[in-house]
This record gives structure tokens, sequence and C-alpha cells, in this order.
């Protein structure tokens, strides 16, 4: 399947390029739904957002933070619409991960609304759950990561001070 943001990436587009660096670009497409619409997007190739690695997910959305402050700056927009498109239930037209930002102005007829529905309590409950057991594992995964281990050596020098404990070293101990 064709990708359109591969094309810009290979200059097979009349596409605006705006930024770029090794990891990743943004650009003006020749076709958006409002003036100064631009697209923050991976130079590799990936197709969803669970398949891209977290400091290049972590890099567009700093990026697409930036654009949007340009925008209201430059643009006088009274508000801007970040999306992400993922997958083809939720609209994903390209098959490639990227963040739109959208300018926004008071009645400018875009209609990017939706009316929430009450759920029941049976949907609530096993959304809820379905999502927990899975997140569960994420933030042990995400713990495990970021545990910092104290050196012995480092512990050893810090509690022998003057014989008494240390409130240097129990925060060490604190610290997640």
């Amino acid at each position: 399947m064709k990708c359109e943001y591969c094309d810009i990436l290979e200059r097979k587009s009349t596409a605006d390029i705006l930024y770029e660096d090794n990891e990743v670009i943004i650009a003006i497409k020749d076709f958006s739904i409002a003036p100064g619409q631009l697209t923050v997007f991976p130079k590799q190739h990936f197709t969803i957002m669970e398949m891209v690695p977290d400091d290049i997910i972590q890099k567009c959305f700093v990026l697409a933070n930036k654009v949007s402050v340009a925008i209201f700056e430059s643009m006088g927009a009274h508000g801007t619409n970040i999306i992400v498109q993922n997958g083809l239930g939720a609209g994903q037209k390209v098959p490639h991960f990227a963040v739109e930002i959208i300018p926004r102005r008071e009645g400018d007829g875009l209609n990017l609304q939706w009316t929430p529905k009450e759920l029941s309590e049976d949907e609530k409950e096993t959304s809820y759950l379905l999502i927990k057991e899975e997140g569960d594992k994420l933030v042990d995964i995400g713990k495990k990561k970021e545990k910092k281990e104290v050196s012995p050596i480092v512990t050893e020098k810090i509690s022998g001070l003057n014989g008494k404990d240390n409130y240097l070293l129990k925060s060490l101990k604190r610290i997640p």
C-alpha cells in the first residue's frame, strides 16, 4: 500500500517540510482540513502508535506541543486539536503513525465533536477490569526499568557517619 508520508520523506510530494532531523519530520501536507494544519511523523515507517519506540513517541509529542504554540503565536489560533488516528477503526487513512496539529478558530465550521453516551455499569466494569489487568502488567514492567539500586559501598559510607542513621540514606532508599 502506498504511504503518503513516505512519499514526503522521499521528496515525491509537494508537501512543505517545516522541520526535519534524523528521526522525525514536520510537514504541511497538500491536503488539510484547515489552513496551517501540520503533521508530525517519524521517518521510520511505523503503521500504528504501538509499534513506535517510546523515545520517538516522546519526541513526536514534544514537537507537536511546540508546533501548537507556534500556531497560536503565528496564526492567532483560538485553539488546536492534536489528533492521532491510530488504526483503521479510528479513521486512520495513511498506514504510517502521525500526529496531526489542526489550528482552530471559534465558529470555523469544523465538526470534531462527539456526543458521549452513558455506559451501563456492566460496560464500565468490564472495560475497567480488562484495561486494568493489561495496564498493571505495563506498570510492573515500567517499575522494573526505573528501579535504581544504591551501591552497597555508598550505603556503608553514608550509614557509618557518626554511628547514627543518616537522613540522606533514608531518602535514597525511598526513591522508587
